[in-house]
């Protein structure tokens, strides 16, 4: 240990240069380490998260359209307690929409949405309790259990076990019986947890809607198992006991088990789940991005290591003489390896702890490195110090230990050409890996930059959202419309159910031409709006006419192209269309009648959803049409002052109700969270990508070092007889640069194959032109030769004298 430390501060250079790939490459690991491990252990926080499941209905409609849903009747749950031994408990949750919830104390006022539990939801899913008993939190009506952040919220306290909130469902107010934790890595996420028996005992047409229902998909249920159960088996008897007590009907439907911890990652194209979810594979790229910085730099120490081997060949010839046998020379090696393995690892762990802070800001996480990190964490950064060392000091230390000391003492070593195409090999990888990084981040890059200038069919800036969250309001829309118009900051207002880029439920309609005889009715998206949507959205009429400001145009529909398109019709001329259903989440909601309306106008296509799906059939009603009541005005405001503007708006809102919570949104910010996971994305890579090629570059100056110090002669001989700067320092180069050369052409197939892949995510993406990986490929190549020249310039300017004299 003492000679390993010698060696170390004898070669500062080298050993910071060793340190500082290290550490970096460390320091990249740990952080992509902890993000993964935090999504893959998302929902284990529960007791017992490896017996819980949360129940899947899979239907099958007449003409063979699949669905899935994360929500069933209300009679399943109920049921599978009192007829299923080998269910250990069951609970349910729902949610009613947004509520506004007061704190009479302080008149603290938030919209938040209400979900709705039953008593033995927190003893299934066993969310942290800051205060109140979970066994009993939720068994009576009229009582609430609170985040401890909503608690903060509306009363400056987690202490609040006792108090009371309103909203405006009931007028009794709750009672708060509890205060829970939600973890960041839960996939629920709600900062209230209303008991279901409010709605039991407070509305009629809950209780008999609860009695009777074995067909709703409302409410989310998880069931946990007992310990040595079959969920399989379990599933089969959900089937049994729904299809004995369900009505038939054209509709095939058959239930599975989904586990809890399952959510986060396969939740994809299932329809009522709660949060974004995440991809797997992302995980898996992340894990080979972590691998790959983290093999750079031991790469890195392997060529760094081979080059200082020459200054450091008698030491080892002397030692052999004295006795020393290959066994302790590889020992010895190793040792170092491992030394400076333990240092960079505790720099690495002291930046991460430092830059954790930033890091969950960004990424939105909890993320911690302390004494409360899960052991696994630990075992971890245990093994791979120990796994980093070996690596990077294996090779060296066999090599170095294994030459003659006559050889070593006489400075005549002969490195074969297999030793050195094993360097090579090293600097062909770590510059492939280099050049995947630039090829990711690029097209990364391109493909948000086109999306975010892609035309929509709408134009989103400067249009302020603001939600309509009472009666009162949504009453007085036609007064606070008009007196937004008037407002000298407000080109344009609207009313709408819904806006393009929707943050709640998008609902579609089941809709087709009267008298036609398809066996089922087309699906298309549906928004009410009024006569000024298409001028404050800026959608182009195709065909037809716009809605006109008259109660008799109720039954008018707008559709897009898509839609014009699919139900046959050219030119608009009051075509006669049914509208059998409407579905927000989950099942279709059939009328009880067939809604009779007229096509006036075809507007232009435009996208209302992320451009990763495509464009879909839209059909517009007008605003007083009863299918869905309006939720937003949408204002076009002028570019000056906005804060301005936007507290008028706020004050005529409060002309009308001065209760309601003014809440709006500029809808391009929240087009811009369809792919703010991307733009995280984006950020990584890039990190990570300059880190690589930083990491690599040092390798790659390690050896060129190497190859000046074998070629000193060589060089000396070439600049006696004539040879110029330049020609020296290509004479250094070329090797190197065909290096990077063979590097790109392993590189661009496996970075051309994942971002296609990548690509297909999106139903409008760029073309991977070949130009993007010529120019990946001349930008590492400029990076190496900048590289390389630094040192082949300092060979070419040695004097040659010295350099034979030294033969």
């Amino acid at each position: 240990m003492k000679i390993a430390f010698r060696n170390l501060f004898n070669n500062k250079a080298y050993s910071l240069i060793n340190l500082f790939g290290l550490t970096t490459g460390l320091i990249c690991f740990w952080l992509i380490g902890l993000y993964i491990f935090d999504e893959l252990t998302f929902d284990s926080f529960h007791k017992d998260a490896g017996r819980i499941y949360r129940i899947i209905e899979h239907k099958t409609s007449a003409t063979g359209k699949e669905s899935k849903i994360a929500g069933v009747a209300w009679n399943i749950s109920d049921r599978i307690k009192k007829e299923f031994p080998a269910v250990d408990n069951a609970c349910r949750l729902t949610v009613f929409g947004r509520s506004p919830i007061i704190n009479d104390e302080n008149r603290n006022t938030f919209y938040e949405d209400y979900y709705a539990a039953d008593a033995a939801f927190l003893n299934v899913l066993d969310f942290p309790m800051v205060q109140g008993d979970r066994t009993t939190a939720l068994k009576a009506p009229y009582t609430v259990v609170v985040s401890d952040e909503m608690a903060l919220k509306l009363f400056g306290s987690k202490n609040i076990v006792g108090k009371v909130i309103r909203t405006n469902r009931e007028g009794t107010p709750y009672t708060i019986t509890g205060v829970m934790h939600i973890p960041k890595n839960s996939h629920l996420d709600f900062n209230l947890l209303f008991s279901e028996a409010t709605s039991i005992t407070s509305s009629n047409d809950f209780r008999n809607f609860t009695t009777s229902d074995w067909s709703s998909n409302t409410f989310a249920t998880y069931i946990k198992i007992k310990a040595g159960q079959s969920a399989p088996g379990i599933a089969s008897g959900i089937n049994k006991l729904v299809a004995t007590n369900r009505f038939a009907n054209a509709d095939k439907s058959s239930f599975t088990l989904q586990p809890l911890k399952d959510i986060h990652f396969y939740s994809s194209g299932i329809d009522r789940t709660p949060g974004p979810g995440s991809n797997i594979m992302y995980m898996y790229v992340f894990a080979l991005v972590g691998i790959f910085v983290l093999l750079i730099a031991c790469i890195n120490y392997v060529n760094l290591t081979t080059a200082l081997f020459s200054t450091r060949s008698k030491e080892i010839a002397v030692r052999k003489v004295s006795g020393a046998d290959q066994k302790n020379l590889v020992s010895q090696f190793i040792t170092e390896a491992l030394l400076l393995t333990l240092i960079a690892q505790v720099l690495a762990l002291i930046c991460v702890k430092l830059l954790l802070p930033a890091f969950n800001a960004f990424t939105e996480k909890q993320l911690s490195l302390g004494t409360s990190t899960n052991i696994r964490i630990w075992l971890g950064i245990l093994l791979i110090t120990l796994l980093v060392g070996l690596l990077a000091g294996i090779y060296p230390a066999f090599y170095q230990a294994r030459l003659k000391p006559f050889l070593l003492l006489k400075n005549k070593i002969q490195v074969a050409k297999g030793h050195l195409s094993f360097r090579r090999v090293l600097v062909i990888v770590q510059f492939s890996l280099s050049i995947i990084m630039i090829i990711v981040t690029l097209v990364v890059y391109l493909q948000l930059k086109y999306i975010g200038k892609k035309d929509l069919g709408f134009k989103k800036d400067q249009l302020v959202v603001v939600d309509i969250n009472s009666r009162a309001v949504r009453n007085g829309a036609e007064r606070i419309k008009t007196e937004y118009a008037r407002l000298a900051g407000v080109k344009s207002v609207c009313v709408t159910s819904r806006v393009p880029g929707e943050w709640k439920t998008l609902p579609k309609v089941k809709l087709q031409k009267s008298g036609s005889q398809a066996p089922e009715n087309e699906t298309m998206y549906y928004i009410a709006a009024d006569d000024q949507f298409l001028r404050t959205y800026n959608v182009g009429l195709q065909h037809g006419r716009n809605f006109m400001q008259a109660e008799g145009d109720s039954t008018a529909l707008l559709v897009n192209e898509a839609a014009a398109h699919m139900l046959g019709i050219k030119e608009p001329g009051e075509q006669p269309v049914d509208v059998s259903g409407i579905q927000f989440s989950g099942e279709f909601t059939a009328f009880v009648r067939p809604m009779q309306l007229r096509i006036v106008g075809i507007v232009k296509d435009f996208n209302f959803q992320s451009l990763r799906e495509p464009l879909a059939p839209m059909v517009i009603g007008y605003k007083n049409n009863p299918i869905h009541a309006i939720d937003y005005f949408t204002a076009k405001v002028a570019a000056g002052n906005m804060r301005k503007t936007i507290k008028q708006m706020e004050t005529v809102l409060h002309q009308v109700d001065p209760d309601h919570l003014f809440e709006y949104n500029f809808l391009d910010k929240q087009w811009e969270l369809f792919y703010r996971e991307d733009q995280k994305r984006q950020v990584i890579f890039l990190s990570v990508t300059c880190m690589t090629i930083l990491i690599a570059c040092l390798g790659l100056f390690g050896l060129v070092t190497f190859a000046a110090r074998q070629r000193t002669k060589e060089i000396g001989i070439r600049k006696v007889l004539g040879a110029s700067v330049s020609h020296v320092v290509m004479l250094l180069s070329k090797d190197f640069l065909k290096l990077v050369l063979i590097a790109s052409l392993v590189a661009f197939p496996v970075a051309g194959w994942a971002m296609y892949k990548w690509l297909q995510d999106f139903a409008y993406r760029i073309h991977l032109s070949i130009w993007l990986f010529v120019g990946a490929g001349l930008l590492a190549a400029l990076i190496a030769l900048c590289t390389i020249s630094f040192q082949a310039i300092k060979a070419a300017l040695s004097n040659p004298v010295k350099a034979l004299r030294s033969e």
